[in-house]
């Protein structure tokens, strides 16, 4: 019989070994195989299923799912069919394994439902929003529709207990909910010492199913802890809630995994006195579901915000459980095939908070923004349970999918522009959005080139202007340990995450918010020994809208005179970024091997936001243009289409290299010697291009590609 069982998506070979030694299956397990198969009539003699299988909502936690595209058709009866097949392979006596088989079923059952079938629960009063105690109520009001001479009682009151806590013993790690969850559990197994199975072996077996379903991974990292939760209600211990700090620093687990400094920070906002109690009477009173996905990605000052709104909202004596499911689901989505934050939308919850201080909230004031606001909805009759999430104007909803939908295209950085206008963000112009991680591993690539600049580097304090992931900091410090190395960019999100991950690895390294072409407004004159331009003064060329316009070469010149003037004596400006090429009235041909490359050329010309791009099309496939366009052209080909919305908006090369001399002479003076001056071409460029293009001068002879790449050190004499 077990090798006609269907397997799902999720079955790996340990599953399919299992069928194939043992004969034993769970009845539950054989019926979701039936339904699987396309027998429905299962359906109409198992409710449980009849649930979970008729259902159009989605009710899931989206922390360990890697791709909501890629979630099945049905991820809650996958998930309880996971822990189904896990219960299957335990060696546990028949009784204990039919009660523990019977929780699972009926665990998740509130998630499902068509809507005529929630909406008949929601009036009788269950709690849907808590899965929890919604499908200890479904369950019990099933219980009602059998014979009663055919009903346990004993047994029908653990399986409901035990439905009402599943799961919380991770949510008690979590520092989501209260332990005081369990009394029920714990006064039931008090009252019941003499039983026919082992209730310790059954709590041990039914939590590893139902968090190993989520990840083996998960298991391992936590099954010490639900151990000793375990052990406290098998003991009959009633006193074990956490304190406050202890409870908020579980709850800020993966901010701090991610360099969150929690200790620092809370001993700074608890200083406040007000705050500690409007927080402590919340967290005292109120257990919290959906609450770390949620949250994680906001800072710790954002997270006493969001509950010091709610708090002027609800009146926390009343109020039992708060989800933040609705939130957790709006703020995730699909990017590139893989789930992750929706940034567009936490810059605006950010620009929003921003608004006002903690003390403002303390004082009662509540900001009105008609764009955002937070929102507190019931959702049980008793108004016991609310739902919290943001929501946005039917205007800026509409510019939001229009950024979503603009990623994949040139005008995705106009876009988020007319974001930022619209919303007013707090954040500045350099910050790259769902791009940001993509443009930090790039920044951290290319550590040989990082190293040569270090060689160069002297004296005791070094600047990094444009960060970015911070590996220049790491060969500053490496190689200049007796050096204060501090890293410079304009972005607050660059500085943010440079910020988390120096707490993170314990870098000695600082980082500080500031605008390159105003140095003095942070540094005394001749403060600084050296000021490293590693692949940022292009970007500055092209992002920095300097007097009125973008593509300015004055910006570069600023951010040289800039740095200049903060510069010691003996110090030294360390420049790597793109050159053009001398001669400049050099002609090249470029011929495609991919008919698809003069497609990418005709578009690009037409996107690249630059400079006008000069070419003369001699054949399908082969054109002919000035030299340092075909160079800027080569740059986005290379990186192809992934970079290429943010390519067509950038500018590699800007002067020559005798025009990047001239304009160092004239701009810093007599004062500024070049003691290095070198162009090269970058590695990479020829082992990926020739395979799919020819360069070649008039004549049509093969020729070598330009120089792309400069090196310039300049000292302050």
């Amino acid at each position: 019989m077990h090798k006609d069982i269907i397997l799902t998506e999720w079955f790996s070979p340990h599953y399919s070994a299992l069928l194939e030694r043992r004969i034993y299956l769970l009845n539950s397990l054989k019926c979701i195989q039936e339904v699987k198969i396309g027998n429905t009539k299962v359906l109409r003699n198992h409710k449980w299923i009849h649930f979970l299988y008729l259902t159009k909502e989605q009710h899931v936690n989206l922390e360990q799912v890697e791709s909501l595209e890629k979630l099945p058709p049905n991820p809650v009866l996958s998930y309880v069919e996971r822990t189904l097949w896990l219960l299957n392979e335990m060696n546990l006596p028949i009784n204990e394994r039919s009660i523990i088989e019977d929780v699972l079923i009926w665990s998740e059952v509130s998630k499902g439902g068509l809507k005529h079938k929630r909406r008949e629960w929601e009036k009788k009063g269950f709690q849907l929003a808590i899965h929890n105690i919604g499908s200890a109520q479904i369950y019990a009001d099933e219980q009602m529709n059998l014979p009663l001479h055919s009903r346990n009682l004993d047994r029908e009151e653990l399986v409901y207990l035990l439905i009402l806590t599943h799961g919380l013993a991770g949510q008690f790690i979590r520092g989501e909910i209260h332990y005081s969850q369990f009394r029920p559990l714990i006064y039931w197994i008090e009252e019941h010492k003499n039983l026919e199975y082992n209730i310790e072996r059954i709590l041990y077996s039914l939590n590893q199913c139902v968090i190993q379903a989520v990840s083996d991974q998960l298991w391992n990292n936590v099954h010490k802890e639900v151990e000793e939760v375990l052990f406290w209600i098998n003991k009959g211990e009633q006193a074990k809630e956490l304190p406050l700090k202890e409870r908020m620093r579980r709850l800020r687990r993966s901010s701090i995994q991610r360099g969150e400094n929690f200790d620092d920070l809370y001993n700074q906002y608890f200083e406040n006195k007000q705050l500690e109690r409007y927080i402590e009477l919340f967290f005292s009173k109120i257990d919290m579901w959906y609450l770390e996905s949620a949250l994680k990605e906001f800072s710790l000052e954002e997270f006493l915000k969001i509950f010091l709104l709610i708090f002027q909202k609800i009146n926390p004596l009343t109020i039992q459980q708060v989800s933040f499911e609705s939130f957790m689901k709006d703020i995730y989505y699909d990017y590139k095939g893989q789930k992750v934050i929706n940034l567009y939308k936490k810059r605006i919850i950010e620009t929003f908070l921003n608004e006002f201080t903690i003390d403002d909230l303390l004082k009662g004031k509540m900001p009105v923004n008609e764009h955002v606001q937070i929102q507190i909805e019931p959702s049980d009759l008793l108004g016991q349970i609310v739902g919290v999430y943001f929501s946005y104007s039917s205007a800026g909803q509409k510019l939001i999918e229009f950024c979503q939908e603009a990623e994949k295209s040139p005008i995705y950085e106009r876009a988020i522009i007319l974001l930022y206008d619209f919303f007013g963000f707090r954040k500045d112009a350099f910050d790259r959005l769902q791009n940001e991680e993509n443009y930090l591993t790039d920044m951290n690539n290319g550590q040989d080139h990082k190293k040569v600049i270090s060689d160069f580097a002297v004296g005791k304090v070094m600047l990094d202007i444009g960060a970015g992931g911070g590996v220049m900091l790491d060969i500053l410090s490496e190689n200049h340990p007796e050096a204060t190395v501090i890293g410079i960019d304009i972005s607050i999100n660059v500085v943010e995450e440079l910020n988390r991950r120096k707490f993170r690895e314990n870098k000695s390294w600082h980082v500080k918010q500031a605008n390159a072409l105003e140095l003095k407004d942070y540094y005394e004159p001749g403060s600084v020994d050296t000021i490293v331009f590693s692949s940022i003064l292009h970007e500055m060329y092209s992002y920095i809208p300097y007097k009125g316009r973008k593509f300015n070469r004055d910006v570069v010149i600023q951010a040289l005179k800039s740095s200049f003037e903060v510069l010691n004596k003996g110090g030294r400006i360390i420049i790597r970024d793109g050159i053009m090429t001398e001669p400049i009235d050099q002609w090249r041909l470029l011929e495609f091997e991919d008919p698809k490359g003069m497609d990418f050329f005709m578009r690009y010309v037409h996107d690249f936001r630059g400079r006008t791009i000069n070419y003369e099309r001699l054949e399908s496939l082969l054109i002919k243009l000035p030299v340092n366009d075909l160079m800027e052209f080569l740059y986005t080909y290379t990186w192809g289409e992934e970079a290429y919305p943010h390519e067509v908006q950038e500018q590699f090369g800007y002067f020559t290299p005798s025009e990047y001399e001239e304009v160092i002479h004239v701009s810093l003076g007599q004062e500024a010697k070049i003691i290095k001056l070198h162009h090269y071409l970058q590695n990479g460029y020829e082992e990926f291009l020739l395979p799919k293009v020819k360069i070649m001068n008039e004549k049509k002879e093969i020729v070598p590609l330009p120089d792309s790449t400069c090196l310039i050190v300049i000292e302050k004499t």
